[in-house]
């Protein structure tokens, strides 16, 4: 089984062994969007693994300006021609359909790299016809929770999307993947399976202003989201020994 690994940044990855694949980007409180240029520079100089990177020029819906898709074809550009492995798009149009114009046009500017379609998918109006939109348009890989909160609550749901594939594409569960619940993907067929093992990294500042910077005064402006390298490692662990295939 493939594993994917969202990581929100380059710095704090250290054992890259047993996974896949890297998906970059940043901004985790935002759902991610496009990560700096040097940022993939450092991993891609870092890693010998294959990096993803995601290509979303701001948080919010995934229904995207002129000038915007016009930032994501040349961002597309930059990492292909800086050694990027794949790209992960997703596109709506206002009815919740799959922009298959635009989805199709970025699919052949990343050729020959791969193009995942994340998780805008689960946004979309109609799962089903999502999914024969985005056969069309040269994807190899949609990333999805079922159009759930959660994998969990997604489950019947992404089996179904799994057969209606007839192997045409592949569907990559993430969102809510762990340890106790990846086994049920493993016996249902599924290559691929995405996580981030991520984990809140408390500041250490010992001066704390008492004030929030972030849009969202619940968030910390001191604390940030890094990688738990032991649950990664159990996790990894757990599938390398109970994969069939």
């Amino acid at each position: 089984m493939q594993i994917e690994l969202c990581s929100f940044t380059s710095f704090n990855l250290l054992d890259t062994e047993r996974i896949t694949r890297i998906e970059l980007c940043s901004n985790y409180y935002e759902g991610g969007t496009t990560p700096s240029f040097n940022s993939f520079l450092q991993s891609r100089n870092r890693f010998f693994i294959q990096i993803y990177v995601m290509i979303r020029p701001r948080g919010g819906d995934f229904h995207y300006s002129n000038e915007e898709f016009e930032l994501m074809k040349d961002e597309i550009s930059w990492f292909k021609e800086n050694g990027a492995d794949g790209i992960v798009i997703g596109l709506l149009n206002v009815d919740g359909s799959i922009d298959k114009l635009r989805t199709s046009e970025l699919v052949q500017l990343a050729s020959p790299l791969p193009v995942t379609f994340h998780r805008a998918f689960d946004m979309s109006a109609d799962l089903n016809q999502a999914l024969e939109d985005i056969i069309e348009t040269g994807c190899t890989r949609i990333l999805s929770s079922g159009g759930a909160s959660n994998v969990d609550q997604g489950y019947e749901k992404l089996v179904e999307l799994h057969k209606q594939t007839m192997a045409r594409i592949e569907i990559m569960p993430g969102g809510g993947v762990t340890i106790a619940n990846v086994q049920k993907f493993i016996d249902a067929g599924f290559n691929n399976i995405h996580l981030s093992a991520k984990k809140l990294v408390k500041s250490k500042m010992k001066y704390k202003a008492n004030l929030s910077i972030t849009a969202n005064p619940n968030i910390s402006s001191f604390d940030y989201i890094g990688v738990d390298f032991e649950k990664l490692q159990r996790f990894t662990a757990y599938v390398r020994e109970n994969e069939t295939h």
